[in-house]
């Protein structure tokens, strides 16, 4: 028997946007996709498994974020949290979920006291965090882009940015 849980979430970007959904079941708080791993699964395979079942979004992993590590409905659980994206903005919740919204960085900021409570382990940092990510992650997809020229890397490059929000490119 295992210590804690292992749980994992989606930092979820689309269109300059991060999706947050708010629980059905207490806590009744707002956070990314996400959820508890099953007995030796995969942390990635969980994670899609997870945003499908909640959103029937297929998602696009692209790499941890941040951990947490805390009690959580008074069970020890590790958090890891990644930055991922979705070609789909069209959300369908699961009855785990009464609403979803799209926030931008700023909205969140701005929205921080209503979203964001210590104890579940989402920050407004953590959002800063991925956001950083995602930014950098846009801008090397751009220089690559421009750097090579063979077929096979920019059809790996052209896959990839099916993920990353248009406009930037």
């Amino acid at each position: 028997m295992s210590s804690h849980q292992i749980a994992v979430n989606a930092y979820l970007v689309i269109n300059e946007k991060f999706l947050l959904l708010k629980r059905t079941k207490k806590p009744l708080i707002w956070g990314p996709p996400g959820g508890r791993l099953s007995k030796n699964e995969d942390p990635i395979s969980g994670l899609k498994r997870e945003v499908y079942e909640e959103t029937r979004l297929k998602i696009e992993v692209i790499q941890p974020i941040t951990t947490w590590f805390g009690v959580f409905n008074k069970k020890h659980l590790l958090s890891i949290d990644y930055l991922s994206y979705a070609n789909d903005e069209d959300v369908y919740l699961s009855n785990e979920h009464s609403r979803y919204s799209w926030f931008s960085l700023d909205e969140l900021h701005q929205k921080r006291s209503m979203l964001f409570v210590y104890e579940t382990g989402f920050q407004l940092s953590d959002f800063m965090r991925a956001w950083i990510i995602h930014l950098c992650l846009q801008q090397e997809f751009q220089r690559l882009e421009k750097v090579y020229t063979k077929k096979h890397f920019k059809k790996y490059l052209l896959n990839q940015k099916q993920y990353l929000p248009e406009q930037k490119f």
